[in-house]
C-alpha cells in the first residue's frame, strides 16, 4: 500500500492515526471510535488501545483509539539524508522575557530545573499525509505518528524518546536529556558533553528511578551514554524493571510529565510553566503509542512534533531545560535545532516556507 492508498483510505475518516515504530518493518493504522478520558482515573488497567495524552492532563482531554478497525502495511525503508540548517534568528522579546522569568526562578532555587517550550508558526501547504510518509523515510529510528481527531486536530510527530515500554515480564524506560548537535555526523564522546547538560540528564534519571521504586522493582540501570536522534545527539540512560500490570496507570500518572519536559518539584513546575508560558502546550510533551497494561505497551513523549492551525498554517513545538548554569543564546539555539527536525521534513515537499 503507497500513501496515495492510504489517504484514500482515510479520506472519510474523523478519527485515525498512523504510526511507525522504530525498526520496524509495518505501518499500523487505525481508524475506529474514539474514546475521551477526561478523568484520569478512568485510565484503568482494563484499557486498550492507542493513546494521546496531553502535556496537562487536568486541562486536556486524553484520547483512547480502540483497535476495532486496525490493519498494518509493509513499511519500506528509503534511504535519504538530513541536514539540519543553522538558524541565524536571535531569541525574539516574548522569549527573552519568558527565559528571564525561568532562569530567574532557577538561579533563585525555586526549582532545580524548568523547561521551557515555545512554538513556531509556519505558512505552507503541505499534506499530512505526505508529511508523514516523508518523515518515516527520514527518521526510521524515531516513533513517527499522525494523529487526527475532531477536538484535538490533527498532529505529526517524529519523537525519539520512549517513556514506558514493555509487557509483565520487563518493563523499559529511559532517561533522556541534554542536546548537541552531532557534528560531521559522528555521536560525541561521554567527555564531550558540559556539565550542564549531564546534570541535567542526571536529574531526570534520579526522578525516574525513584518513581519506578515507588511501583515496580528496578532490576538493572545502563547509562548515560550518547545516543543519536536524526542529526543530534542525546543523554541517555536505559532503566529495566519489574511491574504489576495493575499499578501502570499509577506509575504513568507518578512518571508523567518526567523532567525532561517539564521540572522539578513537578507539581510546583506544572503550574509555574502553565502560568508562565504564553503558548499552552496542548498534547506537545504528553505521550502517546499502543497501551495495554496486560498485553504490551510502547509509549513514547510527544516531541519533535507540529499540528496545524488551519489548512495552510503549521506550529511547530520545541522546548529545552533551564539549570542555573543556562544561557539563553544556546537554549533558543537548541529549539530551532530542534524544529529542524520536521522543517526538514516540511521543505522535502514544499521548499516554501514563509
Amino acid at each position: 500500500m503507497q500513501k496515495e492508498e492510504i489517504l484514500k483510505s482515510l479520506i472519510h475518516e474523523n478519527n485515525f492515526v498512523i504510526y511507525h515504530m522504530p525498526g520496524t518493518k509495518v505501518i499500523r493504522i487505525i481508524s475506529s471510535s474514539l474514546l475521551k478520558v477526561t478523568d484520569w482515573n478512568e485510565l484503568t488497567v482494563c484499557s486498550k488501545g492507542f493513546i494521546f495524552a496531553p502535556f496537562y492532563i487536568d486541562d486536556f482531554p486524553t484520547y483512547i483509539l480502540t483497535d476495532s478497525k486496525s490493519w498494518e502495511v509493509p513499511y519500506v525503508e528509503a534511504v535519504q539524508s538530513t541536514s539540519c540548517s543553522e538558524s541565524s534568528s536571535s531569541p525574539d522579546p516574548s522569549y527573552q522575557s519568558t527565559f528571564k522569568k525561568f532562569h530567574d526562578k532557577v538561579s533563585s532555587g525555586d526549582f532545580s530545573k524548568l523547561v521551557l517550550a515555545r512554538t513556531k508558526d509556519i505558512t505552507t501547504d503541505v499534506n499530512p499525509i505526505d508529511l508523514f510518509w516523508n518523515t518515516c523515510q527520514l527518521y526510521p529510528n524515531a516513533m513517527v505518528y499522525l494523529f487526527q481527531s475532531k477536538e484535538a486536530g490533527t498532529w505529526l510527530g517524529a519523537t525519539p524518546e520512549l517513556l514506558l515500554e514493555g509487557d509483565a515480564i520487563q518493563m523499559h524506560t529511559v532517561a533522556l536529556a541534554g542536546t548537541m548537535k552531532c557534528e560531521n555526523g559522528s555521536i560525541p564522546k561521554l567527555s564531550d558533553w558540559s556539565e550542564k547538560n549531564k546534570k541535567e540528564q542526571q536529574i531526570v534519571t534520579d526522578y525516574i528511578r525513584e518513581c519506578i521504586r515507588s511501583y515496580g522493582e528496578l532490576k538493572d540501570e545502563w547509562g548515560p551514554y550518547s545516543c543519536k536522534a536524526a542529526d543530534l545527539a542525546h543523554l541517555k540512560t536505559d532503566l529495566y524493571f519489574r511491574l504489576d500490570p495493575e499499578k501502570m496507570p499509577d506509575l504513568l500518572s507518578l512518571l508523567h510529565p518526567t523532567p525532561a519536559v517539564c521540572g522539578l518539584p513537578k507539581q510546583k513546575a506544572l503550574q509555574f510553566i502553565k502560568e508562565t508560558e504564553p503558548d499552552k502546550r496542548s498534547y506537545y510533551a504528553g505521550f502517546l503509542g499502543w497501551y495495554e497494561p496486560y498485553g504490551k505497551t510502547q509509549l513514547y513523549v510527544n516531541l519533535r512534533c507540529l499540528t496545524w492551525k488551519q489548512p495552510s498554517q503549521i506550529q511547530l513545538f520545541a522546548g529545552g531545560g533551564i539549570l542555573h548554569s543556562s544561557s539563553i543564546e544556546n537554549e533558543w539555539k537548541e529549539t530551532e535545532i530542534k524544529m529542524q527536525t520536521l522543517l526538514q521534513s516540511i521543505q522535502n515537499i514544499n521548499p516554501h516556507i514563509q
